[in-house]
């Protein structure tokens, strides 16, 4: 159909245009031809008006121009060629003022035509007549094309009904046949068929692709059920295989994920397969394991034993359960556990082993580290139990000696000193256990303030002097020159500077010499703490600062100790950003302990405070008026610490249980409660919420006095209502510093 349209229209467009072009150019012929008769009449009808200058009647005759409307303008010039008439249609150019020559011509300047003609009588010249006239070539070229239009309008509908009948005949069933044959290449359909019928040859080719794709069909669809069939079977085939692969995987990775892995043998007891894992850690090869290779990186001492149990189990066909040392490819020994089960056929008959080989360095260092912490444990409790028997003793003896009557003043006097003492040390050992506590577990809250170096320092010495006066130590004290003022919690900075001291003082012989030194660098702040001891050997320097750990110099020491003392330092400088570090020559060279304190801690010195401390030996024992309410479950606690209030001018009354306090303070109204916390019937918290209640008891001092220490114990107390916590067992000094500072405040207010 493009080739039938496209031919017609170039046969008519050429056409077209070439009559076109011959009818332009015979329309101007006839035009032109037209005006220069026109031209001529005018010459012959003013030719006697210019022999007897009758300009009137030269004008008529131009006038008579007006009912010819292509004629624009027209003039009429004498012999001489001056304009004698004229005419000039409206909005069109005038003619010529003037015309020289008298030639006659014709010229065209776009849709217009001049024409000049002269004017002749009797071979006399007269004038000119000049024409000035617009041919319709615009109206000429649209009718022409209006015409062609139609001509090519009417060819092309005359073809299109001749294509659309060819293509209905010819080429209609073909494009059918194409796209059936496209559709059955891209899908491999065979079932669609070309529809419609045709008539003569291409009927016949239709009907022959349609039989074709019958036929095709027919065995295409025998060939899909047949590759249906055949891939179920495959399907199922490889769905088998698969799981048989993953199966594999599993028990092979499995087995890889173990050290070391698996090992199967045969019935000789030869090694059939060994992990990967195995293979790498020994540098052995499937070869040399099968040919008994892996008895050769056996520990020498496991080699005989372990290869005989062998032999035994594949003769026996037994089950393998063996622990033995295998040398790996570092050349260390690794502790294995193997064991395997015996695989046997239908009939019983043993056809080889499989079996595992398990690492256990882990367990191993495990159980041992469990050993180590059990005997750890074990030289506590036995430690523990003898650090506080040892204050038990002299205490029994000391109460034993005040309550004889043969006693003295002296003696009773000497016997309430040693109760103090050992009082104190017990009050210590425990401070120290649950230091220890709060620090582990992150509890331990600092109280940092800015401290004179001196003053910290003499506290340490203070606390270790005892010991060192008792084992006649020589104690040698340098400090720098210039008093220095840290910012710092000064009461736990001291305890640990005094645990190094009392340290040196145990593990030092009588008469020795300790020495404590203390500098500044630009680095750090220094406190080295150096003894002539017993020393300790070297590479157990990390040992000495773990949980009740003791090297064995110091066990056999009679004055062991807990093993808690390093391991407080260590966690109260590491508080404060700081180190600490041990370093001994060797046993019976002496120690050095390092106390390393970040620069930032030292501080310009401050004036001395104006105040005075607050000191127990100041204040006043006039107490009289005051009432005191005590309660607490322990009789001789709750007893002995009312006596020594009575002796300081309190009015103190002693219950033993939380509702008997209640109903106390109900009628007493006391001025402060002192409250034990585990207390049978109703707990410290609770008497303490319930006295908060009443009107008389909302100002009131409450003190709870427990055995537990901790952070949130002292939280909890305050929640309950509590001033303040102390724990057991308080000191009556500081006990007697809180109700002097609540009351006189009290007074002041």
């Amino acid at each position: 159909m493009t080739i039938v349209l496209v031919t017609t229209a170039s046969a008519l467009l050429v056409s077209g245009f070439a009559l076109l072009i011959v009818d332009l150019n015979v329309y101007r012929q006839s035009w032109t031809a037209d005006l220069s008769s026109e031209a001529d009449i005018l010459a012959l009808s003013t030719a006697p008006a210019l022999a007897f200058d009758d300009r009137t009647a030269a004008q008529r005759n131009l006038l008579a121009l007006k009912v010819r409307p292509a004629v624009l303008s027209a003039g009429v010039y004498n012999n001489a060629g001056i304009l004698y008439a004229k005419f000039v249609r409206a909005g069109s150019v005038e003619p010529p003022s003037s015309l020289v020559g008298g030639k006659s011509s014709t010229r065209f300047e776009g849709q217009d035509v001049e024409v000049i003609r002269a004017i002749n009588r009797d071979g006399e010249f007269l004038g000119t007549i000049y024409l000035r006239a617009q041919y319709q070539v615009r109206s000429r070229i649209v009718a022409f094309l209006s015409i062609f239009s139609l001509v090519m309008l009417a060819s092309l509908a005359v073809a299109l009904v001749l294509s659309a009948a060819l293509h209905r005949e010819i080429t209609g069933p073909l494009d059918a046949i194409v796209a059936i044959a496209e559709r059955v290449v891209a899908k491999r359909d065979y079932s669609v068929r070309v529809s419609g019928s045709a008539r003569h040859e291409i009927g016949v080719v239709v009907t022959a692709f349609n039989s074709m794709l019958d036929e095709v069909q027919g065995r295409t669809d025998a060939l899909v059920q047949a590759n249906r069939t055949l891939q179920l079977e495959v399907e199922e085939r490889m769905s088998a295989e698969s799981a048989l692969r993953k199966s594999e995987k599993l028990y092979r990775a499995i087995g890889e994920s173990m050290n070391y892995g698996v090992w199967v043998c045969a019935a000789d007891g030869r090694n059939i397969y060994t992990s990967e894992s195995f293979l790498q850690l020994t540098g052995l090869t499937q070869q040399q394991t099968g040919d008994f290779g892996w008895g050769s990186v056996l520990h020498p001492d496991d080699r005989s034993d372990t290869m005989a149990s062998w032999n035994d189990c594949v003769a026996t066909g037994s089950f393998w359960y063996r622990e033995h040392r295998i040398r790996g490819v570092d050349g260390t020994y690794h502790p294995i556990l193997a064991q395997g089960v015996p695989m046997r056929d239908d009939e019983g008959k043993v056809t080889g082993w499989a079996g595992i080989n398990l690492d256990i360095g882990r367990l191993k260092q495990t159980e041992a580290a469990l050993r180590e912490a059990d005997r750890r444990k074990d030289e506590f409790l036995a430690t523990l139990a003898h650090e506080l028997r040892n204050p038990l003793a002299p205490i029994r003896h000391a109460v034993k000696l005040l309550g004889s009557p043969a006693s003295d003043e002296p003696k009773r006097r000497w016997g309430r000193d040693v109760i103090g003492r050992q009082v104190g040390r017990m009050s210590l050992l425990l401070d120290d256990l649950l230091d220890v506590s709060r620090i582990t577990r992150g509890r331990l809250e600092l109280k940092k303030n800015d401290t004179a170096l001196d003053a910290v320092v003499g506290a340490a010495i203070e606390t270790a002097r005892p010991l060192i006066d008792e084992k006649g130590h020589t104690l040698s004290v340098l400090l720098p020159p210039q008093p220095v003022t840290l910012f710092i919690d000064p009461l736990r900075i001291s305890q640990a500077l005094s645990n190094l001291l009392t340290n040196a003082a145990k593990y030092t012989g009588p008469n020795g010499r300790i020495d404590l030194v203390v500098e500044s660098t630009p680095q750090d702040f220094i406190l080295k703490v150096t003894d002539t001891g017993i020393g300790f050997e070297q590479g157990t320097e990390s040992k000495l600062f773990e949980m009740f750990s003791q090297v064995e110099s110091a066990m056999k020491h009679a004055e062991g100790g807990l093993g808690i003392g390093l391991a407080l330092v260590k966690g109260l400088v590491g508080l404060h950003g700081g180190t600490v570090e041990a370093h001994s020559e060797g046993r019976g060279k002496g120690s050095h302990f390092i106390i390393r304190l970040p620069a930032s801690v030292a501080v310009a010195p401050e004036p001395p405070p104006t105040d005075a401390a607050l000191d127990s030996t100041a204040l006043t024992t006039n107490m009289h008026g005051r009432k005191l309410l005590v309660a607490d479950d322990n009789y001789d606690a709750a007893d002995s610490l009312a006596m020594v209030l009575e002796l300081l001018g309190y009015e103190v009354t002693v219950v033993h249980s939380g509702n008997d306090a209640i109903e106390a303070a109900k009628r007493q109204r006391p001025d402060a409660v002192i409250l034990d916390i585990g207390m049978p019937d109703l707990s410290g918290y609770e008497v303490a919420r319930a006295i908060r209640q009443y009107a008389w008891g909302e100002n009131i001092l409450l003190l709870a006095m427990t055995g537990w220490g901790q952070a949130e114990d002292i939280d909890r107390a305050q929640a309950a209502g509590f001033d303040k916590h102390l724990t057991k067992p308080a000191d009556p000094d500081e006990v007697h510093r809180l109700l002097y500072a609540f009351f006189d405040e009290g007074v002041e207010s």
